[in-house]
């Protein structure tokens, strides 16, 4: 085709072929600048679903306008050939531009958050693209990003071309809800642009396998190493962002492209806690009191809970858990709050006779230590790790509070359980009650006799005195 006319569009060269379609550079006649033409291959002419998909990547594409989304100007028809008119950039996909330039761990972020941009705008026109891979990222020579082909994206209310069971994507980045053939959402491309972000990070793919078979089992059953097993610079919380997107079941992951954003920003949009406003002695008094009476009757109650000893392991068989110390994703004055949950925590599950739990000030040397799962794991002898992150955003009227907890099986690096709780800052105290909870189901120990009243008792119901508990600790 190099060299003809079509329509006003004169051919220049061939930029690249794929399975649905081949793209040309093109001198636009018209209005005399250069554009890609998307034409469908030759073989699938004929094909309606195929021509369909390519209109419906015209129309998806067309609703969007962003600066992370390569601009579609029209989709024509000529000499019985439907194509896509584009915006042309002159760039490489993503994983070209990766192997030319060895992008450094600030560099990736940065163009993970271009892409999750780019998301986030076609999510919010309802437009879901179930195909986000490195050849579907283009990045031009000063590192925009660019999200192409929306021949697979998914509009609420548009008629379902693919059938029942069937899956759509690229195998190695899909969602375990897409290979098992359900429907995709807005997290399914959550799912992907995590294991594109793993894959930048470590070097390789996290979900492998000899052939198509075996990749879809890793991803429906098999969680991904490690990064830290494949570099040891990656940020802590860099390495959560990644897992959290890549959390099996949906309801688990990040529930939006925004909360992903927020994350990778690590800017929650909340205020620090300020300080207990001035007022009158009276009223300083009692919250002193009020503080004072939290404190004694929570230390009471943290006695009567902890292990005699501070023993990692136990010899009547018990199984074992360390609580690593929860990870602040607020400002960082909040760090006090952070710690202050992972030992009420800690302290609730230790009222469990038939759970062996380290104690806290065991896990607190472990608190930004830079160490993995494995390596604490031995060291301590403990069968699991609960760990997780905390934020407190105060920038609502009702001040609410996130918990992402994570349970994880020392032996093979398995996630057996994580969840996401997010709710006003006065259920805090439920919260910690049905983390522990949920630990001990997933970690299969019974709750024996009152111990299940000991495990959801709250020591008090005021916040505010909670929170200068905390502060005194």
């Amino acid at each position: 085709m190099i060299g003809q006319t079509v329509a006003h569009y004169r051919i220049i060269e061939k930029l690249g072929a794929g399975g649905m379609g081949e793209v040309y550079l093109a001198q636009d006649i018209k209005l005399e600048r250069q554009v890609a033409l998307k034409f469908l291959p030759e073989s699938l002419r004929s094909d309606p679903e195929a021509r369909e998909r390519l209109l419906r990547e015209a129309r998806a594409a067309s609703q969007l306008t962003h600066p992370n989304i390569l601009t579609v100007h029209a989709v024509e028809e000529a000499d019985g050939r439907d194509f896509i008119v584009m915006e042309y950039l002159e760039g490489q996909t993503l994983a070209d531009y990766c192997r030319r330039i060895n992008p450094g761990i600030a560099q990736i972020i940065e163009l993970i958050k271009q892409i999750a941009e780019g998301l986030r705008a076609a999510h919010q026109r309802g437009i879901v693209h179930r195909d986000i891979k490195p050849a579907n990222i283009l990045v031009d020579t000063e590192g925009h990003v660019k999200i192409l082909d929306f021949g697979l994206a998914k509009q609420r209310g548009a008629t379902k071309l693919t059938r029942d069971g069937s899956t759509v994507g690229t195998m190695a980045y899909t969602a375990p809800e897409q290979v098992e053939g359900k429907e995709a959402d807005a997290r399914s491309d959550i799912f992907s642009l995590g294991v594109l972000f793993y894959e930048l990070l470590a070097g390789k793919l996290p979900f492998q396998g000899e052939h198509q078979a075996s990749v879809v089992y890793a991803i429906a059953h098999e969680e991904p190493t490690p990064i830290s097993q494949h570099r040891s610079d990656i940020p802590q919380n860099i390495q959560r962002i990644v897992s959290h997107c890549l959390a099996k079941k949906p309801e688990a992951r990040y529930q939006s492209v925004g909360e992903l954003l927020t994350d990778l920003r690590g800017d929650s949009g909340s205020s620090p806690i300020p300080s207990a406003p001035k007022g009158r002695l009276s009223g300083k008094l009692v919250a002193g009191i009020a503080a004072l009476l939290i404190i004694v009757l929570a230390a009471t109650l943290m006695m009567k809970s902890k292990s005699p000893s501070g023993d990692s392991s136990t010899s009547d068989g018990r199984k074992t858990l360390v609580v690593l110390p929860f990870e602040n994703l607020g400002a960082p004055d909040q760090e006090y709050f952070a710690d202050g949950i992972t030992e009420e925590i800690t302290s609730r599950l230790a009222n469990i006779s038939s759970l062996g739990v380290i104690s806290r000030t065991t896990a607190m040397k472990y608190k930004n230590s830079g160490k993995g799962i494995r390596e604490i794991g031995q060291e301590l002898k403990t069968d699991y790790i609960l760990e997780g992150t905390v934020r407190w955003d105060m920038s609502k009227p009702i001040h609410s509070i996130r918990i992402t907890p994570q349970l994880i099986r020392v032996s093979d690096d398995t996630h057996l359980w994580a969840d996401r709780f997010e709710r006003p800052l006065e259920d805090v105290f439920a919260i910690q009650a049905e983390i522990a909870e949920k630990v001990a189901e997933a970690m299969n120990v019974t709750l024996a006799g009152g111990e299940r009243e000991r495990v959801v008792a709250a020591s008090t119901r005021n916040t505010a005195a909670y929170d200068m508990f905390l502060r005194g600790n």
